[in-house]
C-alpha cells in the first residue's frame, strides 16, 4: 500500500514519547481531521492506494489487514473512495 498526500492534510507524526531507538521508525502520516455526521466525533482519515499487484491479491480473494498497536483497539472506520474524490482531494502517492 501506498501512503498518499492530499489537498488539506497535515503531516502526523510519531506520538508522544516515542523512542525510535526502542519503538523504531515512525514515519510522517497525512491526515486530515473532519466531524463524522453520524456520531458527531472526530476522526483522522489517511489516504492508501494498493498496488497493482495488491489490487490483483484482492481481486484473486485476497483481504485488507488492519494493523494496531497496543492493547485497546480503538474506533477505526475504512472506505473506498471513487474515482472522482480521489481527483478532487489531488492524491499523490509517497514514497515506500
Amino acid at each position: 500500500m501506498k501512503i498518499c498526500n492530499f489537498e488539506g492534510a497535515r503531516p502526523l507524526g510519531a506520538p508522544q514519547g516515542w523512542d525510535q531507538s526502542l519503538d523504531g521508525a515512525c514515519g510522517v502520516l497525512p491526515i486530515v481531521d473532519a466531524i463524522d455526521e453520524q456520531s458527531g466525533f472526530n476522526f483522522m482519515y489517511s489516504v492508501w492506494r494498493p498496488s497493482a499487484e495488491e489490487l490483483e491479491l484482492l481481486n484473486a480473494g485476497g483481504a485488507i489487514r488492519l494493523g494496531i498497536m497496543g492493547r485497546v483497539h480503538p474506533v477505526i472506520q475504512m472506505a473506498v473512495l471513487t474515482p472522482e474524490v480521489c481527483a478532487a482531494s489531488r492524491l499523490t502517492e509517497l514514497a515506500d
